[in-house]
């Protein structure tokens, strides 16, 4: 069979090194489907010489028979057509394993206008498909941060505004916690929303409320990574926490100190966080008499985003708040949601 017309020796030579230097895979197929060209490129992934495979079927070289099967209906189609027709299939690679090929299957005409051959064309397209299917899911994932996100401060500001004490107040509380939330999304972004260890969580929510590292914050904890949403939960915990010691705990005195605490354990059913927050030196603490947006976010909002157990305690010396929660899996449903969810009924 004949590729091509030309009879000059130097242009046949070219389009043979053409055929081989192309990393797709290219092949010819005579009317009984057997294989009458195969270059370089396709016999290294058969891992054959052209010895082994000429004048072979597909079955025959080593195709699964539902493969080879359905190879030889396309063939006959396209015989029977003069169309082309596109597929993909995986295909064990002799070196690399299963990978992903697209391919092409062109009628070859003769020169009495009947189909002679049926050239091929088959590229890898695993690496593609992989990339493909990675930026579905960060779209997705995106999707649902943003709708987690909006969701957040959505309640976030109808709770803030819902205890403010005029507008003023409550653009001034709600700044602050949106620049929480933000601080949060920094270090999630570092890590390319992943997970995010304790230690830098913490350092983030402290920051606005040291004016020298270890001057207010006594920080201790082994390496503890939580995931986005826990990551979040914690960052606003840590607002609240640092807020309402600011205003009437013991970052309102210049010799008040707070204690950050915690711990991961891989024992039993799975890893766990515990986490403590303990302040001391500041005036003597009473529990409120009324629950706002904070105390609320504190014990019920980490519950729920964290899918674990919380507790404030307001000791005479100082505030306690200790956290903890299972590192495996994440809550599926966030505290913002729960509020709304709370507010509509």
């Amino acid at each position: 069979m004949q590729l091509a017309q030309p009879r000059d020796p130097a242009t046949l030579r070219a389009y043979e090194a053409l055929l081989q230097a192309t990393p797709d895979l290219l092949y010819v197929f005579d009317l009984q489907h057997r294989f009458v060209y195969a270059n370089d490129a396709l016999l290294t992934m058969w891992g054959m010489r052209w010895e082994e495979a000429a004048g072979k079927t597909c079955l025959e070289v080593g195709y699964e028979p539902w493969h080879a099967a359905m190879h030889d209906e396309e063939i006959e189609r396209v015989i029977a057509t003069r169309a082309p027709i596109r597929g993909d299939v995986p295909f064990p690679h002799h070196a690399k394993g299963v990978r992903i090929y697209d391919y092409i299957f062109t009628p070859v005409i003769g020169a009495d206008g009947e189909v002679e051959a049926i050239a091929g064309s088959t590229r890898d397209v695993t690496d593609r498909r992989l990339h493909e299917e990675h930026l579905e899911l960060l779209v997705n994932e995106l999707n649902h941060r943003v709708k987690n996100t909006l969701s957040t401060v959505q309640s976030l500001v109808r709770q803030t505004l819902g205890t403010a004490q005029d507008l003023d107040d409550g653009g001034a509380r709600i700044e602050s916690r949106l620049f929480a939330l933000s601080r949060a999304h920094d270090v999630l972004t570092r890590e390319n929303w992943h997970s995010a260890d304790i230690h830098d969580i913490v350092e983030g929510a402290i920051a606005p409320y040291e004016t020298e590292v270890g001057q207010r914050f006594e920080l201790s904890g082994p390496p503890c990574r939580v995931n986005p949403q826990r990551a979040l939960a914690l960052a606003m915990a840590l607002h609240e926490l640092a807020t309402n010691a600011v205003k009437y705990g013991a970052l309102s005195r210049d010799d008040g100190e707070v204690h950050i605490t915690w711990d991961c354990t891989h024992a039993g059913e799975g890893a766990a966080m515990q986490f403590t927050w303990r302040e001391c030196g500041g005036p003597a603490v009473e529990a409120p008499k009324r629950r706002g947006f904070g105390s609320r976010l504190l014990e019920r909002g980490l519950r729920n985003d964290l899918g674990g157990d919380v507790e404030l305690a307001y000791a005479p010396e100082g505030v306690v708040f200790r956290a903890t929660a299972p590192l495996e899996s994440a809550p599926s449903e966030t505290f913002a949601e729960a509020e709304l969810e709370t507010e509509a009924r």
